[in-house]
């Protein structure tokens, strides 16, 4: 009696496993996961090699893990029982306070060294052809959210901050070495971050957008490039709760009074715009993303045009990541023709050629300073992909 209770909890254990596995292996697939802001892995192909070698069944284990049936209530579960526990790391992320930060674990004793010489070697050959076609090529660097608030880290939790500030400093003297033109926005934002920069988001909020467009501005005045500057802006808060980067992580379970920014302007400047080649709606903001960050230009997008039709003004040229969608926002108000790629998702020209072809009257180059050596995407535009 006893074995045939235990073959009977045996095949209801393996059959469930089984259910489980056939479901999650076999139901439409997403390819992204919202709340952790990352790519979901793809079923591996297998081969010969792949088999061989081992990578084939840990590939599987893995993508079954990211499409697991009730993979999402399950990880609520998890956070809500992490939070109970007053824990203060939950799920990758530091609860310090009302504030989330990025949890580093083991403290780094160095950055890749060779990355941030490929990323550099990438930015010279920006510069050497924006002095070919008479462009102004300026490197924005922007603190990231952990950086700039690192001071709200617990005593007793490593912000990395040693090896950070070791690969800001030698990055931004590898600019300076190479004669790239670097405005340091940490000079400005890290003087009031809780103004500037998110509670719950890796980002800067709409008022460090803002100071960047201003500080920006003023910077391209001083190498001759006469622009208005928008300064008639109205900034309001948006009442929806705000759903951040480090939020989705803990998948909204953290309360917080964290707000996204409704910017209007004083005097509207009419644009046409096209995303990826085709025309959208005239706006720099999507209202049914009126909780996340891709409320500003509606998220990221590989290539965006926005035409204002003053040919008296310059052309612009934007690359970045996520950093730049709020600061587009508002600096095509001061631009004849704006535009900006992101090559996470642009997948044309790389950035030589595209500045050969268009010829803008500037490039701006944004990155943030935690993820300035990253060579994939738009460490290096297509050079060495």
């Amino acid at each position: 009696m006893k074995n045939a209770k235990h073959i009977v909890k045996t095949v209801l254990f393996c059959g469930t496993l089984v259910v489980f596995s056939a479901v999650s292996v076999f139901s439409p697939k997403e390819k992204g996961s919202f709340y952790e802001n990352r790519r979901l892995a793809v079923f591996p192909v297998p081969s010969v090699d792949t088999v061989l070698d081992g990578t084939f069944f840990p590939n599987v284990e893995t993508y079954i893990s990211d499409h697991f049936a009730c993979r999402v209530p399950l990880l609520r579960l998890n956070v809500r029982k992490e939070l109970a526990l007053h824990n203060p790391v939950v799920s990758n992320t530091v609860i310090a306070g009302d504030t989330l930060l990025p949890y580093h674990g083991k403290p780094r004793t160095d950055y890749n060294h060779e990355d941030m010489q490929t990323v550099l070697d990438a930015l010279s050959q920006v510069n050497t052809v924006c002095e070919t076609v008479g462009a102004r090529f300026v490197y924005l660097s922007i603190p990231e959210q952990s950086s700039a608030l690192r001071y709200k880290y617990p005593s007793y939790l490593t912000s990395g901050t040693y090896t950070d500030d070791s690969m800001r400093t030698d990055f931004l003297a590898g600019l300076d070495a190479r004669g790239i033109d670097c405005l340091n926005m940490a000079d400005y934002l890290c003087t009031d971050p809780e103004k500037y920069y998110s509670k719950t988001d890796h980002h800067y909020n709409f008022y460090g957008a803002y100071e960047t467009y201003l500080r920006t501005m003023e910077h391209l005045q001083t190498l001759g490039i006469d622009a208005p500057v928008t300064t008639d802006v109205t900034i309001e808060q948006i009442e929806r709760p705000f759903l951040g980067s480090r939020s989705r992580k803990l998948l909204g379970e953290y309360p917080t009074n964290d707000k996204l920014y409704r910017f209007t302007l004083g005097t509207p400047v009419p644009f046409a715009r096209e995303d990826s080649g085709q025309p959208v709606e005239s706006t720099v903001v999507n209202e049914n993303f009126n909780n996340v960050y891709d409320y500003y230009m509606g998220g990221d997008i590989g290539e965006t045009i926005i035409k204002t039709n003053r040919p008296g003004l310059p052309r612009v040229l934007v690359i970045g990541d996520s950093f730049t969608n709020p600061l587009e926002g508002i600096l095509y108000t001061s631009c004849d023709e704006m535009r900006s790629l992101d090559y996470r998702h642009y997948d044309g020209e790389n950035i030589l050629d595209y500045i050969a072809d268009y010829q803008p009257d500037v490039v701006l180059y944004v990155r943030d300073d935690l993820t300035c050596i990253t060579t994939e995407g738009n460490g290096t535009m297509g050079l060495a992909e």
